[in-house]
């Protein structure tokens, strides 16, 4: 489909879907302002990063950014830390050429997959005429166009001994542009002030998978307090239909996240261990499920999200008396003023910044050459 047609059509389903209808059992969400916050300042020689999850971890917040482009090249994800009083000021460890650290560290068999992929076939890299479902067409076939395996962060949490967890996803990468193959969905740790990730082993030696390449991509994630003490729950869109997405929830014990057994599945009415039995808990919306934190200020769950099919230019936030649901429908906040435009994405806020009525969030701005930066923001309710 025409991106542009994609981005009128996505705006139109939201407003068929009724911005703002809040739906039962859900709070209105009034907004007194959004306002632009300081752009990241850091040391590093940095152009160009995008993503951007966060956990606060006493006075200080961890930041984990996806692709990140420097002196060097690219990581496919760095880490940072600030003082929750700045938290646009980073401090990060460089090397003598200002580079930030990779966050991840590759398994030798990852290590040798990029290495063989380096330098695909010329063939790989001429896109143009070529059909939207063979983005290789002037190549044999079954030619491996490959460029590297990547590693992307996905939402972290604290655990109250000086550790946070985070789920990120293991993509394939391809030469043409937006050409990702989904290889499974992880879970790793960093210890308080280091920026470098740990990625336990699985039974096969190789990092540990929590969901296969064919299960959902869980990387939305909270930390939730329940009576028999905290759960993270977990977010992820599945069945997508150009800009039409389920959302499903799982949910696992703090202390058993490390155990795929340990998870459990919402199958429309409770928990599920088996996850053939999960059942979408938002069916087909436009875009998704974007991160989650909770408001004081509103007694209810707050999301946020955006990419090309909210527009790029709106943020879609959304409200739930339970991590579970039942989510309202979306507001649609604009970004234009804060300088997003259609291309923007990565959109999400962060409860480690928020107090409840004001909620921090970030969004990633394409700039020259398809490089971009995160840009950070704060919504204030009435």
């Amino acid at each position: 489909m025409n991106k542009a047609l994609l981005i009128v059509l996505s705006l139109s389903l939201i407003a068929t879907n009724g911005c703002g209808f809040i739906g039962p059992k859900t709070r209105p969400l009034k907004i007194a302002k959004v306002e632009s916050m300081q752009d990241f300042e850091t040391d590093a020689w940095v152009y160009g990063r995008d993503a951007g999850n966060s956990i606060r971890m006493g006075s200080d917040v961890l930041w984990v950014f996806g692709d990140t482009f420097g002196w060097s090249g690219l990581h496919c994800a760095t880490a940072a830390w600030s003082n929750a009083a700045r938290p646009w000021s980073l401090d990060e460890p460089v090397d003598n050429w200002f580079n930030a650290h990779q966050f991840y560290t590759f398994s030798p068999g990852e290590l040798q997959f990029n290495a063989d992929h380096e330098t695909p076939p010329d063939c790989c890299k001429q896109h143009q005429k070529c059909a939207a479902d063979n983005a290789y067409c002037h190549c044999p076939k079954d030619t491996d166009c490959g460029t590297r395996i990547a590693i992307w962060p996905g939402d972290l949490i604290e655990t109250g001994s000086g550790t946070a967890l985070h789920y990120y996803e293991k993509v394939w990468v391809g030469s043409a542009p937006y050409d990702f193959e989904h290889l499974g969905t992880g879970i790793a740790d960093v210890q308080y002030k280091s920026t470098r990730a740990h990625r336990p082993p699985g039974d096969d030696g190789e990092p540990l998978l929590i969901f296969r390449p064919d299960e959902p991509n869980y990387l939305r994630a909270i930390r939730v307090a329940e009576d028999s003490g905290p759960y993270i729950y977990l977010y992820a869109s599945a069945n997508r239909r150009e800009c039409k997405v389920d959302v499903l929830a799982a949910r696992v014990p703090l202390v058993a996240a490390f155990e795929r057994g340990a998870y459990e599945f919402w199958n429309g009415n409770g928990w599920t261990g088996d996850i053939a039995g999960t059942v979408p808990i938002l069916a087909s919306v436009v875009g998704g499920l974007g991160s989650v934190t909770w408001s004081e200020h509103l007694g209810h769950y707050v999301s946020a999200f955006n990419d090309i099919c909210s527009g790029g230019t709106h943020l879609l936030v959304r409200t739930a008396p339970r991590p579970e649901g039942p989510w309202s429908e979306p507001t649609a906040i604009d970004l234009r003023p804060l300088g997003a435009t259609k291309d923007a994405y990565a959109g999400q806020i962060h409860g480690s910044l928020s107090d409840g009525r004001n909620i921090v969030f970030t969004f990633y701005q394409p700039q020259e050459l398809g490089v971009g930066r995160v840009r950070l923001g704060r919504i204030v309710l009435e």
